[in-house]
């Protein structure tokens, strides 16, 4: 009789937890990225406004940037940029050094920094080149003159998709898509391969996330995300997960479903691929 109490009692506490955890996520539809409009005929002060809506936006950058503040989250301000992209590199240009940033972030670390940023050309970002040619003059913009146009090319010009077609049905592929991720496809959706890796061992900005269904319980993996600083793994700074969750908007635009899926995937790694 005890026994069937306790195992009740249990029951009772768990399934309390879980109604908790779904009334904390805020219940929100995540719609896909807004369209902007990128026409062949910009001239540069509009790619300057469109490149500074898609860094806040599409291009996630101020999950990881921070723009002339001091104290900047995983990746180098950008505050300046426009004024130091062109003395990174002995004789590569503002321009070509913005765009090797963007299409292949680790070919050039800077110093007090770790290699981890996502390629933006590709999913689940997904900037096309265009995009990204108004991206680099906002960049340039920021201490700097911007200096390209829609006609500008560079090395890596071709590298990106090019865009999805009409708005109406981007969006529509967008929250059809949305509606039917599994865990890894979750994983992408909110950025979290641009700190963890869960393939390897191998540390990224954030810890691996190899094998941490051996390591936390799904109880322990809701805590994780839900309160990031509640427990810190060793040998990382406090503050960091929370500050770029929160910044990068994922309390509100995650749903219940989401998070489901995405604890559930996490707890089903352990280690063995």
């Amino acid at each position: 009789m005890k026994n069937a109490l306790a195992i009740f009692g249990f029951t009772v506490i768990v399934t309390l937890f879980y109604w908790y955890v779904g009334q904390q996520v805020p219940q929100k539809e995540t719609y896909p990225p807004k369209t902007l409009e990128i026409r062949p005929d910009l001239n540069t002060a509009e790619m300057v406004e469109i490149g500074k809506e898609i860094v806040s936006g599409k291009g996630t950058c101020l999950s990881c940037h921070t723009m002339g503040q001091s104290g900047s989250l995983r990746f180098p301000d950008l505050g300046n940029i426009g004024a130091v992209a062109g003395t990174h590199k002995p004789g590569v240009s503002d321009v070509e050094y913005l765009a090797e940033s963007i299409y292949d972030p680790n070919a050039f670390i800077v110093e007090g920094f770790l290699p981890g940023m996502p390629v933006i050309h590709k999913p689940p970002i997904s900037l096309n080149d265009d995009e990204i040619l108004c991206v680099i003059a906002y960049l340039q913009s920021l201490g700097g003159t911007p200096t390209v146009t829609m006609q500008t090319s560079h090395k890596f010009s071709g590298a990106a998709p090019p865009s999805q077609g009409a708005p109406a049905a981007a969006a529509a592929a967008g929250a059809a898509v949305s509606e039917n991720l599994d865990g890894p496809g979750i994983f992408a959706k909110y950025g979290c391969m641009a700190c963890h890796s869960v393939d390897s061992p191998a540390k990224m900005v954030g810890p691996s996330l190899y094998d941490v269904g051996k390591r936390l319980s799904k109880a322990e993996m809701y805590e994780s995300i839900l309160d990031p600083d509640a427990k810190i793994t060793a040998g990382y700074p406090a503050g960091v997960m929370a500050a770029t969750l929160k910044g990068g908007g994922f309390y509100e635009k995650v749903s219940s479903k989401d998070l489901n899926i995405l604890v559930d995937y996490l707890v089903s790694l352990k280690g063995n691929k």
